[in-house]
């Protein structure tokens, strides 16, 4: 069971992003993440962003692997979001977890000045997105080419390269699409806590790609964002965790946590990215999944 902790970015400053994240990397966790977006929930409550958060935790921790869930692939030309991605590869020595998404907030897209494309659009992107990431991690002696739909490069060179050889790619996301591509072309997948109710049968799908594509889905990693409340039912109750199916996540005792955590593996679920509260509630939270939830697993 690999346990990451989503660590605050919204309304929250530095200080409290690496307390969280030097709390997590201490008490036992395997991962910490952030969410890659430009605006808070609301605007005006701020967010910090993603990259800029990740490659600072990389340098003031040394365990825990990092990662953002999921990185927006409009934000960033792919070419840019592969010298990024290996930079902080390589500041972290070798801890990135690459997680990609095709981006879904209109607004934020809106106000600072992205096109927002069709869904069919922003898939094709991601499909070329993934294909220049995989271009540029892997060693390309006298640059790499790629002549996409939506996003290109020429004899593009992206040294130094990850310290991770191959570094993985990730996808999280449901839509049929989007599964069909982390068949043919991923390393992992990860389900949103917002469609955890339909987790069983997305992962059939999943599998059923798989296999027309001549892979096992036990290849992939899979993960899932998860709220985690163990022995605080009020904060399962916030209505900040209401988009994220709290009742579909690791609450209760340790003992009911436990048995849905089990329940997940059951399906193939490795990993669990923990949505908790901010501050001194969501560090014993964290504490609790990994001291007395974890052990019954």
């Amino acid at each position: 069971m690999h346990i990451g902790v989503v660590l605050p970015q919204v309304a929250a400053d530095w200080d409290h992003v690496i307390e969280a994240a030097q709390h997590a990397e201490g008490a036992g966790a395997d991962s910490v993440w952030v969410i890659d977006h430009v605006l808070g929930f609301p605007p005006q409550r701020g967010i910090l962003e993603a990259w800029s958060v990740m490659s600072a935790v990389a340098s003031t921790t040394s365990r825990v692997e990092i990662g953002a869930q999921v990185l927006c692939q409009s934000f960033r030309n792919p070419a840019l979001l592969a010298k990024i991605a290996a930079t902080t590869d390589r500041i972290s020595k070798g801890r990135l977890r690459m997680l990609l998404g095709a981006g879904w907030f209109e607004q934020e897209y809106r106000a600072f000045g992205w096109d927002f494309p069709t869904p069919g659009i922003r898939f094709e992107q991601t499909r070329d997105t993934v294909a220049i990431l995989k271009g540029l991690f892997a060693p390309h002696e006298g640059g790499f080419t790629y002549t996409g739909k939506h996003y290109s490069v020429n004899e593009a060179v992206n040294l130094p390269l990850p310290v991770q050889q191959p570094l993985p790619i990730e996808i999280g996301g449901v839509g049929n699409r989007m599964l069909r591509l982390v068949a043919k072309e991923c390393d992992g997948w990860n389900s949103p806590g917002a469609a955890l109710a339909a987790f069983e049968g997305r992962r059939a799908f999943l599998a059923k790609a798989c296999a027309d594509n001549g892979r096992s889905i036990e290849e992939l990693r899979l993960s899932v964002q998860i709220v985690a409340a163990v022995g605080d039912d009020e904060a399962a109750q916030h209505p900040g965790m209401a988009m994220f199916n709290p009742s579909l996540g690791l609450i209760g005792s340790p003992e009911q946590a436990a048995a849905r955590a089990r329940e997940l593996m059951a399906l193939g679920v490795t990993d669990f990215n923990c949505i908790v509260p901010p501050g001194n509630r969501g560090r014993t939270i964290v504490e609790r999944v990994i001291n007395e939830v974890k052990p019954l697993v």
